[in-house]
């Protein structure tokens, strides 16, 4: 189940109102609309959000109160993005919008997509790691390209209306504090960090949690994640305080911690290329990926980590 704007209004406006027909009036729908949507969401959710009473009013459950805390932060932002995007269609409309997630080939994207597909005033970026808004922005066309990144066994859902490609396998690596038994390794098993303590990037639609959890439960143990952090100095600081910590291949080295590939491909990514199959990318798909997959393996070349594995 993933969440999108529309179920964060409605959490939202019931949160707000503590009433289904007040929350109704806030949307411009009906009260048993507003009850048919919750129901449907708590459903694929396995979860209730809102206790009802006996009167009109409803009370956020625990899970409903974890969800309010989250959304006055996020959907201002998944809001804002979609509203930028639009304002940016509707004054060049000519102009290719490209999107997806920050990776090392998404800024090379624009470049490529304007030297393939004419487009009059070439091709703008959105970084975005929102995986379901930018499967949801090429289905409506408002990107004609989408660049994603997904897991084994947990691979991106899209429409029939768009199509999908794979760019590349990213190895990851696994941050040490440099004194650490294993930095002396050039490569690292993934059962030899069965007793660390892990700081990991905050849950979100990919799935990535559940992709670490079920790879180090299949090497023969349950990860300790201590720390969640969604930024790259906090993480650091916490790997140099004696965490460990998971990045793509390409990105620098940093002071007083290094970084080592994963033994046997664990934990490895792939780069998804997305595009509308009637946009303006679809008969220049092949020739878009082929430079994508290019930029990548120029970029491994150009890591301060990676050159020595690529052989």
């Amino acid at each position: 189940m993933e969440l999108d704007v529309h179920h964060l209004r409605l959490v939202q406006a019931i949160g707000e109102t503590d009433s289904l027909s007040e929350a109704a009036v806030v949307l411009g729908i009906s009260q048993p609309a507003v009850s048919g949507k919750l129901k449907r969401l708590e459903n694929a959710l396995g979860q209730r959000l809102f206790d009802r009473g006996h009167s009109a009013a409803v009370t956020p459950t625990p899970t409903g109160e974890l969800l309010l805390s989250r959304i006055n932060a996020v959907l201002p932002l998944m809001e804002g993005l979609v509203r930028d995007i639009e304002s940016r269609a509707d004054r060049t409309a000519a102009r290719i919008r490209v999107g997806g997630v920050c990776s090392p080939i998404l800024s090379h994207l624009p470049a490529i997509v304007a030297e393939h597909v004419p487009s009059g005033e070439g091709a703008s970026l959105v970084d975005s790691d929102r995986r379901d808004l930018v499967v949801d922005l090429v289905a409506q066309r408002r990107l004609e390209v989408g660049l994603l990144k997904d897991y084994p066994g947990f691979g991106v859902s899209v429409p029939a209306s768009v199509e999908t490609a794979v760019v590349a396998l990213d190895p990851t690596m696994v941050v040490l504090p440099e004194d650490h038994p294993l930095a002396r390794h050039d490569v690292v098993r993934l059962e030899d960090l069965a007793d660390v303590e892990w700081v990991l990037p905050s849950p979100d639609s990919s799935r990535f949690h559940e992709y670490f959890h079920n790879t180090c439960r299949s090497a023969g143990f349950q990860p300790r994640v201590r720390h969640i952090s969604d930024d790259n100095s906090t993480t650091i600081a916490a790997v140099r305080s004696g965490a460990v910590a998971l990045s793509q291949g390409v990105c620098e080295g940093h002071h007083q911690v290094v970084m080592r590939l994963l033994a046997d491909g664990a934990l490895e990514r792939r780069f998804v290329l997305l595009w509308h199959r009637e946009g303006v990318v679809a008969e220049h798909a092949r020739a878009v990926l082929t430079d994508a997959a290019a930029a990548y393996r120029a970029e491994c070349d150009a890591s301060s980590v990676l050159p020595r594995y690529l052989e």
